[in-house]
């Protein structure tokens, strides 16, 4: 049985070698190295396969699987504005889950709620092309947008997403799934995905317990803006002392109460969500944090003082308590992209 399989190795690496003429000569080092290991007696096909086939297309292996949790907290703290307790909840999640991945009982499950413009996005294309090398582009990510399913009848969208999610961690059990805007899916179209996302969520076939699952709602948004008040307002706590405790329960009740894909959802009540982290309010100061930090992506050389209020006329507007950015940082992009050609 052993002497067939390398055979049948060496066999494989000979038929690339017959290839190998119209190869670039560090490509036919490969193979030819693939070939030797196989005639040596210690040829694995994962090796024949990182030297091969995964050297031009990618694969559930290193260095298409990046894990850079260092790389990710550095742009959390370069890009991510008022956020802290994303910064802090986020990266000891991730870690946690990494370091223990192999003997994980299940999936990551974390819910981002909050108001538009206050990251959630933003934040998880962070995650994305931190953990990816070809990033949104990665064939292990799937994103699922609630507007393109808003007309489909509930048992439609569980049905393909289930059989999507299926596909890729047959794939790569190593894959991440967001599902934005749960607040519009249809009510009971995420309810078929607890099996997977319960403990030791694993068969002879997929194994969902080394995945990641992010769903993005603004279910909580006014909820999580109204605490945030009571807090600064009543107790006299500064925004930066409030902790992700302060904020975890409404968080939870808004996604379950508020129509949408997770109203009376088992997907709440069967806690497979570990964790509820909220993306609190923008403050004008943050906007301008936004504003300054466009203008250093786009166009350093053209940022002025001048320009910066000028953006901040055009997109920064209060809410009635004064407090907070209406829009947080949404529309600021395309306004600093203009100014850099004006």
């Amino acid at each position: 049985m052993l002497y067939e399989k390398y055979l049948s190795a060496s066999l494989v690496a000979i038929g690339l070698l017959r290839f190998s003429s119209a190869l670039e000569p560090l490509t036919i080092m490969s193979i030819g190295a693939a070939a030797a290991a196989a005639g040596a007696g210690w040829f694995k096909f994962d090796f024949l396969k990182k030297h091969t086939y995964c050297r031009f297309n990618e694969c559930c292996m290193v260095p298409y699987l990046k894990n850079d949790i260092d790389g990710l907290s550095r742009k959390l703290k370069r890009n991510l504005f008022g956020q802290h307790i994303v910064q802090d909840t986020l990266i000891s999640a991730l870690m946690g889950h990494l370091n223990n991945i192999e003997s994980s009982s299940k999936p990551l499950v974390m819910y981002f709620d909050g108001t538009t413009g206050t990251g959630k996005n933003y934040v998880t294309d962070f995650i994305i092309s931190s953990f990816y090398e070809k990033g949104i582009n990665s064939k292990y990510v799937l994103k699922f947008a609630a507007d393109l399913w808003i007309t489909y009848p509930s048992h439609e969208v569980t049905s393909k997403l289930i059989n999507n999610v299926k596909e890729k961690i047959k794939e790569c059990k190593y894959s991440l799934f967001v599902f934005d805007e749960t607040q519009k899916m249809p009510n009971g179209a995420l309810d078929a995905l607890v099996p997977l996302l319960d403990h030791h969520s694993s068969s002879l076939e997929f194994d969902y317990t080394k995945s990641i699952f992010i769903f993005l709602s603004n279910s909580a948004g006014i909820e999580i803006a109204n605490r945030l008040k009571d807090l600064i307002t009543h107790t006299g706590r500064l925004r930066e002392d409030t902790k992700l405790v302060d904020f975890e329960e409404i968080t939870e009740l808004a996604g379950f109460n508020i129509i949408g894909a997770l109203k009376h959802s088992p997907l709440i009540t069967s806690k497979v969500i570990d964790y509820y982290i909220p993306f609190l309010p923008l403050e004008e100061g943050h906007a301008k944090q936004c504003i300054q930090a466009e203008f250093e992506n786009y166009c350093p050389r053209r940022m002025t003082k001048e320009k910066i209020n000028e953006v901040s006329k055009l997109t920064i507007k209060l809410d009635d308590t004064g407090m907070f950015q209406v829009h947080g940082c949404k529309q600021i992009s395309k306004k600093v992209e203009a100014m850099c050609y004006t």
